[in-house]
């Protein structure tokens, strides 16, 4: 995943049909979620960090629906270090926010409880996945 690739998921997370940012969400989940479990076995990673980071993006995704087309994004190979998660920790945060917004809107409020619980896993899989490293740590 490039910067470009993550731009278009923060671009598509502000838009104001609720579907498109709803899918963007779910994306960014099912993407981080595969960096964490690839962490995982990345020596100089805590595992367990980036194993619970990766079951909490699994949790949000499977409250969110699917994307109707396309093909899953390609899995990141971070730079180095802490600062190397950042963009992705950014992004989930973005994704607690979109989610949050989307619960106070209308069209989504039968569902405002369910993406609640979402946001709440975007933020602590956020959380997660920036305790992986350290700085100067971890190797991808």
């Amino acid at each position: 995943m490039t910067q470009p690739a993550i731009t278009d998921l923060d671009t598509a997370l502000d838009d104001d049909r609720a579907h498109v940012a709803l899918f963007a969400a779910w994306d960014a989940f099912d993407v981080v979620g595969r960096l964490a479990d690839a962490l995982a076995l990345d020596e100089g990673s805590d595992e367990m960090q980036a194993v619970l980071a990766g079951i909490k993006c699994t949790e949000g995704r499977r409250l969110l629906p699917p994307p109707e087309n396309g093909l899953p994004l390609k899995t990141p190979t971070p730079f180095p270090g802490r600062a190397g998660l950042e963009p992705y920790g950014t992004l989930l945060r973005h994704v607690d926010a979109a989610l949050r917004r989307l619960a106070c809107v209308p069209e989504c409020a039968n569902d405002a409880e369910q993406l609640g619980v979402a946001a709440g896993h975007a933020a602590a899989a956020a959380d997660l996945l920036l305790s992986v490293r350290q700085d100067g740590d971890g190797v991808s």
